[in-house]
């Protein structure tokens, strides 16, 4: 068995399962789920090296812990209980949302945190539904709060690298800006869109079924996704996800006003765009 540092999971679903998995042979691996069954499953899966029964032994564990929790428990554990992590340790997380995170954190001066934000997911959860890969390629934000100390954030960085992801150092701010229009946006975009589809009348649902193709599930995949979540996620972010919504409307409008006037020169150039954009991401994302 590895006998180097101990990384202390909380919270076995489909990140955070798919995370442990990652760090086999890396670092040893507690977990703790306040789910029993998760528990029992992920040790006899050998998704853990052992796991606690309480929150609290999961937080005195670990020589790194990671909270992969919805946003309201991480703030809650945090302020519950940090206290009980041994001298040295460092807490992280993966939630979507940093900056109400970071404060939760603040409130105890005393913690050695670190955010950080994977930008890896499918639209389904649990820990039936984690897999070895789902972190593969993946970009993730590590986000000191102001006055963290360099050896903390390296220790965070590079526990992200040993499981292939690339690191970039971003603050709070900028962050929770960033994702409302890259990932909280999208996934409200795709609910309306499936909304504005399939939300007819039972009778003529069928119908718009048989219409519906892989344009329309690639589009609409990440409405699927729990609503439980995602209102914990935009409730914490609105400021962000407001003006994130009001460019997205900037572009809608203007595709609908060249639909309606008949520039349709303007339209295939502005969906040019679109693609060339798309295209750039896709080549340096390496997909």
């Amino acid at each position: 068995m590895n006998e180097g540092p101990v990384i202390s999971v909380l919270g076995l679903g489909l990140l955070g399962a798919s995370f442990c998995m990652e760090l086999e042979g890396k670092y040893r691996r507690a977990g703790w789920s306040r789910n029993p069954e998760n528990r029992r499953k992920a040790m006899e899966k050998g998704v853990v090296e052992f796991t606690v029964d309480t929150p609290e032994e999961a937080f005195a564990a670990g020589d790194i812990i990671v909270l992969c929790l919805p946003i309201p428990v991480i703030m809650e554990y945090i302020r519950k209980y940090a206290s009980y992590m041994k001298p040295g340790a460092v807490l992280t997380d993966i939630g979507s949302v940093k900056g109400v995170i970071e404060q939760a954190a603040l409130e105890n001066p005393g913690v050695h945190f670190i955010g950080s934000h994977p930008m890896a997911g499918t639209e389904k959860n649990g820990f039936d539904n984690a897999f070895k890969g789902l972190y593969h390629n993946a970009d993730v934000f590590v986000v000191p709060p102001p006055g963290a100390e360099e050896a903390d954030i390296v220790k965070v960085e590079e526990m992200w690298q040993k499981i292939g992801t690339r690191t970039t150092r971003i603050d709070s701010k900028n962050h929770d800006e960033l994702v409302a229009g890259t990932s909280h946006v999208p996934h409200i975009l795709a609910s309306a869109t499936t909304l504005g589809v399939l939300d007819v009348p039972e009778e003529e649902r069928i119908t718009r079924f048989s219409g519906c193709a892989t344009g329309f599930r690639d589009s609409s995949r990440v409405a699927s996704s729990s609503p439980v979540m995602w209102r914990e996620i935009v409730e914490q972010n609105t400021t962000a996800v407001l003006t994130a919504l009001t460019e997205l409307r900037k572009h809608l409008d203007e595709f609908e006003n060249m639909v309606r006037n008949g520039d349709f020169d303007g339209f295939e150039k502005k969906f040019a765009k679109g693609k060339e954009l798309r295209d750039q991401w896709i080549r340096w994302k390496k997909y």
